[in-house]
């Protein structure tokens, strides 16, 4: 196994958004249980659904950024706005087990999330996009901190 060391940013953003979009292909398939609906839904709401991939894969490669420029750790804000992502992500995938909710006496949040599907998307790739300018203006603060750190 090669240690993640040797990976640039734009790899892990293109891992992660690769990552996301399998996560949220596999979410799909089971909730609707078929193997080709995903596609459709894909062709269907891309306009909601790439956002939400693309916001992911940059946030992995701003995460990787700020880790090499920081030579440790960076974790917390990965956990923060990775988080917030990956939630997002899957609260909009969440629309796709509505049939199964039912099932699990969850019959209002299957009326809801089917209600309020766009909006879900809408606000999860507004928390995608925080999560975006959050992770950028650290990375910033670190190479700006450090640039002048170098003049000096």
């Amino acid at each position: 196994m090669i240690a993640a060391r040797n990976y640039s940013p734009l790899f892990w953003g293109i891992a992660g958004g690769l990552g996301i979009g399998i996560i949220f292909y596999l979410i799909q398939s089971w909730g609707m249980q078929s193997w080709s609906s995903p596609i459709y839904q894909f062709q269907y709401r891309w306009y909601f659904i790439l956002p939400l991939i693309i916001g992911f894969g940059i946030q992995a490669g701003l995460f990787r950024a700020i880790h090499l420029q920081t030579r440790h750790g960076g974790g917390g804000t990965m956990a923060a706005s990775g988080g917030v992502s990956a939630t997002a992500m899957l609260g909009c995938c969440a629309h796709n087990l509505v049939t199964l909710l039912p099932l699990l006496g969850a019959s209002g949040a299957a009326i809801f999330l089917s209600a309020y599907q766009k909006q879900i998307f809408l606000i999860s790739i507004a928390f995608v996009i925080a999560g975006i300018i959050y992770m950028w203006r650290k990375y910033y603060k670190i190479t700006h901190l450090q640039n002048n750190l170098c003049r000096h």
